[in-house]
Parts: C-alpha cells; sequence; structure tokens
C-alpha cells in the first residue's frame, strides 16, 4: 500500500518508519488517498474502507 500511496502522490511519510509497517504516517497518507476523490469528514479517516480501498488497484495478497 506505501508504495501504491506514493505513485498516487499521497505520500504524507515523515517518521522514516518501516513502510511495512502501517503507523501514523499511512493513517496520513491514506487520508490524503480518501481526499482524493472528494471523501470528507469520518469518510477521509485515514483507515480503508472498501471504497478507497478499491480505488487505487491495491493488489489481493
Amino acid at each position: 500500500m506505501h508504495d501504491r500511496l506514493v505513485a498516487e502522490d499521497c505520500d504524507r511519510c515523515t517518521s522514516g518508519t518501516d513502510p511495512d509497517v502501517w503507523g501514523p504516517d499511512d493513517v496520513r497518507s491514506y487520508t490524503a488517498r480518501q481526499r482524493k476523490p472528494g471523501l470528507e469528514g469520518s469518510s477521509a479517516d485515514g483507515v480503508p474502507g472498501r471504497f478507497s480501498w478499491d480505488g487505487p488497484a491495491v493488489p489481493n495478497v
């Protein structure tokens, strides 16, 4: 997911944490991704949901 957020210009990582570990930087980055299609408020909370997860074409792993 980290690479996908970077590719979509939604990288908000500042702490240099492991890209394979979900943390506060990822929440900020994912919130930025959710806002791209116009989500706001509690819909853009940085927590992956069905609508926002399908949008960035995350591979099924």
